[in-house]
């Protein structure tokens, strides 16, 4: 029996709250660390749940060798949040965080917490069987023992100049009063230099993370009757705006003049400044950074419409994903200042990295009476590191309809 049958009668509503962060600076800044926590309690309490996905990427940090000893660290402040703690019976960890394996090291860690009033199955990918959910587990390290969890590294060529780094993405599945469903974390390729990304349109990493996806979402395993299940992907997907258009923009709006500096003895572009007429500077470009000078953090936190109009990155897959209107700043990237909360680093083009993205199966589940979806970020007015988490707050319609398919209880 299809989802779409299963729920035309005797619903439910079940609430969920997803949320990504891209927690690397947390790692690196441990003093960060107390208040990403407090705006992670405040947004439980703000949203009320029943089930909690909370998606992280960059676990440990850049230097991850360095600093992944504070998981420990997190994953105890993270389990002592009183809203977990005494309203989730149930949990399940999963944390990558071994690092001496680079063939399949990925960084990324997924926590899904489960009000005691939900009854849930997850599905073991070992034995193609799901089972009840009924205790709390962590897995870390490589998590390779970890059934319920299905982990890849994208493939070498996938990644600009063949370069490998930490990125991949983790699927779980899961099943809700007859409603199966995934959810899959994943980190996308970055753009390693602004001038390489204003080149041309589409940028050549905008193509390879377009690449990465179209993988993952073409190689989902299909459920029992061959079909794809309903799914929700969140991550930091790295999507920018499209540099090349809005340097065009910037230029021709303004009349400015463009000056493109070249390396000593080479022909190679070092760094792009864009002038207005009275030969002050718009837009300075280099490798590493993008500086919009005075107008820098009003552009992106003012004119958020102006900025959308270069943030198509994600529609080469609105046949497949839907996305909630983004009424939010660019999520990254932000000062790691604590009296800089809301200013942008002038190293990169800001922009909405991290996004949660519905299949359409899914997003057709949504009770809009019940509770309407709140898509934000978290942490507007205090310093949680460079990107800001993302949260989707939204009610599904379920049957109460016991599965048939469970084999035993983990």
């Amino acid at each position: 029996m299809s989802n779409e049958k299963i729920f035309s009668s005797n619903q439910s509503n079940v609430r969920f709250l997803f949320i990504t962060a891209n927690t690397g600076s947390i790692f690196e800044k441990p003093e960060l660390l107390s208040t990403w926590m407090n705006e992670l309690t405040n947004l439980l309490r703000r949203h009320p749940s029943d089930f909690v996905a909370l998606h992280c990427q960059e676990v440990g940090g850049k230097d991850y060798e360095k600093h992944m000893h504070m998981l420990d660290q997190f994953l105890t402040a993270l389990l002592q949040i009183t809203e977990l703690s005494s309203e989730y019976t149930r949990h399940r960890l999963y944390f990558d965080s071994e690092y001496s394996s680079q063939e399949t090291f990925t960084a990324l860690g997924s926590a899904y917490f489960i009000r005691q009033n939900l009854s849930v199955q997850q599905w073991n990918f070992a034995t193609s069987t799901f089972q009840n959910v009924v205790n709390c587990q962590i897995f870390a390290g490589n998590v390779r023992n970890a059934q319920t969890l299905r982990k890849e590294k994208y493939p070498r060529e996938f990644f600009p100049e063949a370069k490998w780094s930490r990125k991949g993405f983790t699927e779980t599945r899961w099943l809700i009063n007859g409603f199966t469903f995934d959810l899959l974390n994943v980190h996308l390729f970055h753009d390693a230099s602004n001038l390489l990304a204003a080149e041309r349109s589409p940028s050549i990493y905008s193509k390879c993370r377009r690449n990465a996806l179209q993988y993952t979402l073409q190689n989902l395993p299909l459920d029992s009757n061959g079909e794809h299940v309903p799914y929700v992907i969140f991550g930091d997907f790295n999507f920018r705006l499209d540099a090349h258009r809005l340097v065009e923009h910037i230029a021709e709006k303004r009349h400015d003049l463009i000056d493109k500096i070249k390396e000593k003895n080479s022909d190679e572009i070092a760094k792009i400044i864009i002038r207005n007429e009275d030969n002050r500077p718009k837009l300075t470009i280099e490798k590493k950074e993008f500086n919009l000078h005075e107008n820098h953090d009003s552009f992106f936190n003012t004119n958020i419409n102006q900025a959308h109009t270069f943030d198509f990155e994600s529609s080469s897959f609105n046949d497949h994903l839907y996305e909630y209107e983004k009424t939010f700043p660019p999520s990254y990237p932000y000062s790691e200042e604590h009296h800089e909360a809301r200013s942008y680093l002038r190293a990169r083009c800001p922009a909405w990295c991290d996004r949660i993205l519905l299949s359409h199966s899914f997003k057709n589940f949504v009770d809009m009476k019940a509770n309407k979806p709140s898509y934000d970020i978290i942490g507007y007015d205090v310093c949680v590191g460079d990107h800001k988490p993302v949260y989707l707050s939204l009610t599904i319609g379920m049957v109460q309809e016991k599965c048939d398919d469970i084999e035993c209880s983990i």
